[in-house]
């Protein structure tokens, strides 16, 4: 369960990372339809490839009996997807935004949205050290089988 988490981890880190990129490549197109339709692949990966597999991440954390840690970092990613989609619709249901109309108070509310995102990353960086680290190291045995093979071994004396 390790490897399927350090694996998970790495689909977060880099489904982050992708966010990071089609965020600028949605920013720096020519037209407003070049633009939405730019905008589904930001949209599509931070709403079903980063969110789901930080939940199975958080999930298979679990199972891997990690720590909590990990296992809340995982959760954490998770949750900071669905709080992104909040900031948009709490920012022009309170500023009266819209698409096709941004006042300045909705700019403004909006713009916690890149800062999340940066959190989002530095965050599936860390899950993703934790469970290289998971990986890399053997599970200690339960207390009832190391105290086992502690009277079993041979003595020196």
């Amino acid at each position: 369960m390790r490897k399927a988490l350090l694996v998970l981890s790495a689909i977060v880190l880099l489904s982050a990372l992708a966010q990071l990129f089609f965020a600028g490549y949605f920013h720096f197109q020519n037209t407003i339809e070049a633009q939405r339709e730019a905008g589904v692949y930001h949209a599509v990966n931070g709403q079903y490839v980063l969110r789901y597999s930080a939940l199975l991440a958080a999930i298979v954390a679990a199972i891997a009996k990690v720590g909590s840690r990990t296992i809340w970092l995982a959760a954490g990613i998770f949750l900071l997807t669905w709080l992104q989609l909040i900031i948009f619709i709490v920012g022009g249901m309170l500023t009266g935004s819209s698409p096709e109309f941004i006042t300045p108070a909705g700019s403004w509310v909006v713009a916690i949205h890149p800062i999340v995102g940066a959190l989002m990353i530095f965050m599936s960086y860390w899950l993703f050290k934790r469970a290289q680290a998971a990986a890399l190291n053997p599970q200690p045995l339960p207390p009832k089988a190391a105290s086992s093979d502690a009277s079993t071994s041979p003595s020196t004396a």
